[in-house]
């Protein structure tokens, strides 16, 4: 798999005014662990960690070089962010290889109004805009995007009617609602029933 080398200095675990001056030079305190790693703590680049967070960028599959040696490979699994100022202040990356999944949270993306919503009165609502999903490294989606355009109403669309690729399986709940489109007020029950929802047609 193509890793994006991150360079990465060891450090040893200390107190939180230690963190604390590490940020002050523009580092972010981290750990490195995984299946058959021993945890290390690491900090790395605060500038270098942005270039690999930017937009579509979040599951970038990684090298760290700690303290000049290659071949760590790895993944941003989480961070912590301060909740003022919104800087990352901790950084978890996990151990990666070409055959464990990897649980990850990803963007999904409503393309288009729905008819349900444009012809048919109507009201549409996304009820979650993030996924836990379960991927081998090089199947990490970095957004998850679908066309909603031809959804009439009603309509309530689940998890389980994303078409995912090969080596990409949900970490959810089957039934966790993705969007729905509830149908114009007063609208007859039998009228409802003829527009049913192409996911709960399957």
């Amino acid at each position: 798999m193509e890793l994006t080398k991150l360079a990465a200095t060891s450090r040893v675990l200390g107190k939180s005014r230690d963190n604390a001056r590490l940020r002050k030079a523009g580092q972010i305190p981290a750990v490195y662990y995984g299946k058959g790693q021993e945890s290390v703590n690491i900090s790395v680049s605060a500038i270098d960690v942005r270039k690999v967070l930017a937009p579509g960028k979040r599951y970038t599959l990684l090298d760290l070089e700690i303290d000049g040696k290659a071949g760590n490979a790895a993944v941003i699994y989480n961070y912590q962010k301060n909740p003022l100022t919104q800087e990352i202040e901790h950084i978890d990356f996990l151990k990666i290889d070409d055959a464990t999944k990897v649980k990850v949270r990803v963007l999904v993306k409503l393309n288009g109004l729905p008819v349900g919503v444009k012809t048919q009165g109507g009201t549409f609502a996304q009820q979650n805009r993030y996924i836990q999903l379960a991927a081998v490294p090089t199947k990490i989606p970095a957004v998850l995007e679908m066309d909603i355009s031809e959804f009439p109403a009603p309509t309530t669309f689940y998890a389980k009617d994303l078409k995912l690729e090969d080596g990409i399986e949900l970490a959810c709940k089957p039934r966790t609602v993705i969007f729905t489109i509830t149908a114009k007020s007063g609208k007859k029950a039998d009228d409802a029933a003829e527009a049913a929802p192409a996911a709960e047609a399957k």
